[in-house]
């Protein structure tokens, strides 16, 4: 993926630029800062962020649509997780070690995203170390929260990760093939469609 600098003129994009920039939160030399180096920019449904193989140059947060992370096995696309608005994309061990990326980052759906380059990134946290010190405990925060997810899909059944998946991302169903939810919830596309059924069943016998 490129990155530039250059005004997207779309509304939406303006508004959420706006708003970064614009935050109470932040002193006014941030501000500047903000106003200078952070990109935002809408993606087309079927671009990538990532790919396999690639090095990593930026980190990205999702304001609007859906992003599928996969990873290839065998010469099939293997899913492994999507994000949805409030998400970051990061990958702290690709960046500090500089090894290829191991999965992809498709948007499944039009999205939009803001973009730091490790290059900006690196001169917001030397002019302004109080930031470096709160995307750390961001970072943390949103690793933990990673750690659990782990957990929480290595212990449980498709049907299980499929009612967790609808209560935790419902919106996903709107752009996500269910091929794709499929081989996140580990099963054929078949045994999906045995899961959903189940589930309406059982609803609409309470």
């Amino acid at each position: 993926m490129k990155f530039d600098n250059t005004t997207d003129l779309d509304q939406e994009v303006l508004e959420i630029r706006k708003s970064l920039i614009s935050s109470d939160y932040n002193t006014q030399e941030e501000k500047d800062f903000f106003a200078d180096k952070i990109i935002v920019k809408k993606v087309k449904k079927g671009e990538f962020l990532l790919k396999e193989g690639q090095f990593l140059k930026a980190s990205y947060h999702l304001f609007k649509g859906c992003i599928r992370e996969y990873y290839l096995k065998d010469g099939e696309e293997k899913t492994v997780g999507f994000h949805t608005p409030g998400d970051s994309l990061f990958d702290d061990e690709n960046n500090a070690s500089q090894v290829p990326s191991a999965v992809s980052w498709e948007c499944v759906s039009e999205c939009i995203i803001s973009i730091f380059t490790f290059e900006v990134e690196k001169e917001m946290f030397r002019r302004f170390p109080r930031l470096e010190s709160m995307c750390r405990i961001e970072t943390e925060k949103q690793y933990s929260n990673y750690k659990t997810e782990v957990n929480n899909y290595l212990s449980s059944s498709p049907g299980e990760r499929y009612e967790n998946l609808m209560k935790t991302k419902p919106e996903i169903f709107q752009f996500v093939p269910l091929y794709h939810i499929a081989s996140y919830l580990g099963v054929k596309p078949e045994s999906l469609s045995r899961i959903r059924n189940r589930l309406r069943t059982s609803s609409s016998l309470k």
